[in-house]
């Protein structure tokens, strides 16, 4: 056969099969596009429109187990994957609602950390099958943080409560010896502000935990607030022999101010210089060191004590957590001073953060957003360029009064 005429062949067989496959492709999906037009109708448009602006995953199932409806938080938060709507199982509990009308649901086990999803499976006009997901991981987090919380609050607050009435019992029983009454007592005062501490900790954790309301701001100037801490501990630092030193290497005349809650904000700045007064050793120095720059002002405290080991870096924020926890009882630490300070910070729109290598010190700093900053840049910025309009102004009233203009006049009484 003539080579051409084969060649020929092939193409003429290659467009057949070409045209035929696509025929079929676009006969598919015309048929789909036929499928959800037909199924589409017995939605209710008021029930979608409703699925459409919630925030909870929704989607709704024909009665082959096809999705017809996915709603905008089901399409961009996965809370259930194509696999999970494959499963055997899933799907069984499906035709059971299908069949049966009664509603089922499945409730996160709270002791099982990957399950955090609770599914709602209803029917929907018979042939319909609505699927409602919400992830209640953050929830679960919170309900077991307060768990914890009320649990470490109770064992605290339970130690120097039974010390103080147990040392009362001894003080009283050893009346009629003085120096067992002095020992006692002494006892007494130490538990009392130890009960006192935690008490004050406990309620600054609270106010730092609460939103910051508008009527709580107040203009605060950051640096100011840094010396005055630094001077309401020296007389501290002075009894742990540990030198306080600053530096500052922000412009003086650069504002420093943050709308904020200034006890709170206080309360941060003093937990680390305490921190780090307790930790430092004796004849040691405290270096507390602020800079701004772009818009954020900066303190860190640094200490030359023993450090902090890695593995126990990624939970000194939390509330009570000690890293050696006899030892900082014995300091009069209440182990709530690290979570204060995070707490007030992310709440004024910062964060604090930490470097600590063993043996040779820790250092924490404090980041502050200077809300002030943009505005006063934008009141210079008016006040620039009314300067600029004020000077061409006097610069056209000055051009009028030269001899050219005054000789362009008119002289008076010409119509």
């Amino acid at each position: 056969m003539n080579p051409a005429l084969l060649v020929l062949a092939s193409i003429a067989l290659g467009v057949l099969i070409g045209a035929g496959t696509t025929v079929a492709i676009v006969g598919a999906r015309r048929a789909g596009v036929r499928r959800a037009a037909e199924m589409r109708p017995e939605l209710p448009e008021v029930a979608t429109s409703i699925l459409d602006e919630i925030d909870t995953f929704a989607v709704i199932l024909d009665s082959s187990l096809a999705p017809v409806y996915a709603n905008r938080t089901a399409r961009e938060e996965r809370h259930i994957g194509d696999a999970e709507l494959a499963d055997p199982d899933f799907l069984a509990r499906v035709r059971q609602v299908m069949s049966t009308g009664i509603p089922d649901t499945h409730e996160p086990d709270p002791n099982h950390s990957a399950d955090t999803v609770r599914i709602h499976i209803v029917r929907f006009q018979r042939r319909f099958v609505l699927i409602l997901a919400e992830d209640l991981g953050e929830e679960q987090r919170v309900n077991a943080m307060r768990r914890d919380f009320i649990a470490n609050v109770s064992h605290e607050l339970k130690t120097p409560i039974a010390a103080i009435g147990l040392l009362a019992e001894a003080t009283q029983q050893a009346a009629d010896e003085p120096e067992l009454v002095r020992e006692f007592s002494k006892s007494l005062v130490k538990e009392s502000r130890r009960l006192g501490e935690l008490s004050r900790d406990i309620i600054q954790l609270s106010e730092a935990q609460s939103a910051l309301r508008p009527e709580d701001r107040e203009s605060v100037s950051l640096r100011d607030l840094v010396r005055g801490e630094v001077d309401s501990h020296r007389s501290f630092a002075g009894q742990h022999d540990v030198e306080l030193v600053i530096t500052d290497d922000s412009v003086a005349s650069e504002d420093s101010i943050i709308l904020g809650r200034p006890t709170s904000l206080a309360s941060a700045v003093a937990n680390l210089l305490s921190n780090a007064i307790r930790h430092s050793p004796e004849g040691g120095r405290v270096g507390i060191g602020m800079s701004a720059e772009r818009g954020r002002f900066t303190v860190t405290v640094t200490d030359q004590g023993e450090g902090i080991a890695p593995e126990h870096l990624p939970r000194i924020f939390e509330r009570f957590y000690r890293v050696d926890g006899a030892r900082t009882r014995g300091d009069g630490g209440t182990g709530l001073g690290l979570s204060i300070a995070r707490h007030t910070m992310r709440a004024h729109g910062g964060d604090v953060d930490v470097w600590s290598q063993p043996d040779v010190g820790s250092s924490f700093t404090l980041t502050f957003p200077l809300h002030e900053a943009s505005s006063s840049k934008g009141a210079k910025r008016i006040k620039k360029a009314k300067r600029a309009v004020r000077t061409a102004a006097e610069r056209t009233s000055q051009s009028a009064q030269t001899p050219a203009a005054q000789a362009a006049k008119p002289p008076k009484g010409t119509p």
